[in-house]
């Protein structure tokens, strides 16, 4: 019994420094390797600088308000001459009734509906594909902070999942459900009559229910001769009134940006701008107005005809001014290297010097593993940052090597372990 206890202690004596010696050998290795591997992948870099400023539109406010009107457009809602926009009551209890009785003839539109689909084979499968629909644009809605079409939606998928119960019941209660909804419809239209004073546009243009007090202080004629100390002094003033229109189809975004910044802009370049919130998209932009120089300053002003529609509800914006963009493989700065290319003639053979050596030219490359080996990939430079370089394979570079297949194995591209650090690195060199 103690040979056989004593041989099994060790045995996982054994055990246990054969695992041991394993890992510190590995761990050895690891710390001792010189050659360190990332994976190169597809990146965007930008060239852009960060600033704020304001959304410039003409606008006129409309006179009146207070806690009794009742927009009865939605925001950024295309209204002819003359089309009513709000309507004002001439107290609490006229508000209350008319809500009580947009609501019901709301209803009244869903239950008719629904009759409409009561009868049909398909009612039920098309009603549940709109409320699918509908829960998906309220989600995204939702998610992008659009709180305007996050009601609207709202609303539709409310009225959807009201038809999609009366679709469930048939027929059956629907009439009598319209009829008792018709006689209050009636007795409350009866008791209302014509309370409100009604609210019409001055000219065409675009409704908004926003009125912030920005609309008289700035224009688009305004911010074609504001200066830096203009621009300093832009405050809103005390307004009031039940919305307002805007006009054309043009809008803008002026900002106070560096003078060194500003170096890159002419009147009349496109440039792309990624506001920071309210727009779920860049906006191609022309750059309209430079300001002379005060203190290291210009003020710029942005200009565009598309999406006013969407920016109705924009002011005080904080954005991204993109000058560029490059489209390439990211890598460490410590892959990439500037090392020579052996020059080599139509047979793919060294073409030599004078002197009868091989010639060679610089080359920008980085190392890639190729099974146990280097292989080195000619890069251009696309874009620099702190920590990293973004890079494209030098396709004139790739000329040099002369056979379809190698030159295609010589193309770097994602996906690719790049090497990042090496004491020395040379075209085959074995690193495994």
């Amino acid at each position: 019994m103690k040979n056989s206890t004593f041989a099994t202690k060790l045995m996982l004596a054994a055990i246990t420094l054969t695992v041991l010696v394993y890992f510190g050998v590995n761990l050895a290795a690891y710390f001792s390797d010189p050659y360190t591997t990332t994976v190169a992948f597809s990146y965007v870099g930008e060239n852009a600088v960060t600033v704020s400023g304001y959304v410039v539109r003409d606008e006129e406010v409309l006179e009146g308000g207070g806690d009794l009107v009742y927009s009865s457009r939605s925001e950024g809602e295309r209204v002819g001459r003359g089309g009513v926009v709000a309507l004002v009551y001439p107290d609490a209890q006229a508000l209350e009734d008319a809500n009580t009785l947009r609501e019901l003839t709301g209803r009244m539109d869903q239950l008719q509906y629904a009759r409409s689909l009561a009868e049909g084979s398909q009612a039920s499968a098309r009603l549940d594909d709109e409320i699918a629909g509908t829960l998906s644009g309220f989600r995204g809605a939702m998610a992008s902070g659009d709180l305007e079409a996050a009601s609207r939606t709202g609303q539709s998928l409310r009225a959807a999942v009201l038809r999609r119960e009366y679709a469930y019941s048939g027929a059956e209660g629907l009439d009598a459900s319209i009829a008792s909804l018709q006689e209050q419809i009636s007795a409350l239209s009866a008791a209302a009559g014509e309370v409100a004073t009604r609210v019409s546009a001055p000219e065409a243009g675009l409704f908004s229910g926003l009125v912030d007090g920005y609309e008289s202080v700035l224009s688009l004629a305004s911010v074609q001769e504001m200066t830096p100390a203009g621009y300093r002094t832009i405050a809103p003033v005390s307004t009031g009134g039940v919305g307002k229109m805007i006009y054309g189809d043009e809008w803008a975004f002026v900002t106070l940006m560096r003078s060194e910044d500003v170096k890159r802009l002419q009147k009349g370049d496109t440039v792309t701008l990624r506001f920071q919130k309210g727009l779920d998209r860049d906006m191609s932009m022309k750059v309209s107005y430079i300001s002379e120089e005060e203190g290291g300053r210009r003020v710029v002003a942005f200009s565009t005809r598309r999406y006013l529609h969407l920016a109705t509800l924009l002011r005080h914006q904080n954005a991204q001014v993109i000058f560029a963009s490059y489209d390439g493989i990211r890598v460490p700065r410590s892959a990439v290297r500037v090392d020579a290319q052996a020059v080599t003639d139509e047979n793919g053979q060294p073409v030599l010097d004078s002197q009868g050596n091989p010639k060679t030219r610089p080359v920008t490359c980085v190392y890639c593993l190729w099974g146990d080996t280097a292989r080195l990939k000619p890069v251009k430079v696309l874009w620099q940052e702190e920590e990293y370089i973004l890079v494209a394979a030098d396709e004139e570079a790739l000329t040099g090597f002369s056979q379809g297949q190698v030159r295609e194995g010589r193309r770097l591209r994602a996906g690719d372990q790049v090497i990042t650090a090496a004491a020395e690195m040379y075209d085959g060199k074995v690193v495994r």
